[in-house]
């Protein structure tokens, strides 16, 4: 499984995964979404905290499993909500691409990252 270190590097996964734990999983996932393709630019930090929730997603409806995710909360988000995560595939590659459209990271190595992530999304 790629590793994603470019888009997270510098990026506090496990707060992420505390904030999203503490919130109802996938509206907070639908709402990052949301906000992402709606808006106009992000930042970096955005665009890492959406690459963040694309993950989560992955793991969740893919069964990808991310070396810095707790594997025992993924698990347990894929048994509860693997079904209202799936009707969100949609929206997250939407977001991403159009993250890669408008604020593709000035780093090539996590562009081609945060493409591959659109791509595994997708599949």
């Amino acid at each position: 499984m790629a590793a994603y270190e470019h888009l997270v590097k510098s990026y506090n996964v496990s707060d992420q995964l505390d904030d999203i734990a503490s919130a109802d999983p996938p509206a907070y996932l639908r709402r990052c979404f949301a906000e992402a393709y709606a808006a106009s630019s992000m930042s970096w930090r955005r665009v890492q905290q959406l690459a963040v929730c694309g993950m989560v997603l992955d793991g969740i409806v893919n069964g990808r499993a991310y070396e810095f995710f707790e594997h025992e909360l993924i698990a347990d988000w894929r048994i509860h909500y693997a079904g209202s995560c799936a009707k969100l595939k949609d929206i997250a590659v939407q977001a991403l691409r159009r993250v890669l459209e408008r604020d593709k990271p000035q780093d090539p190595d996590a562009g081609t990252e945060l493409e591959q992530l659109a791509s595994s999304l997708s599949a």
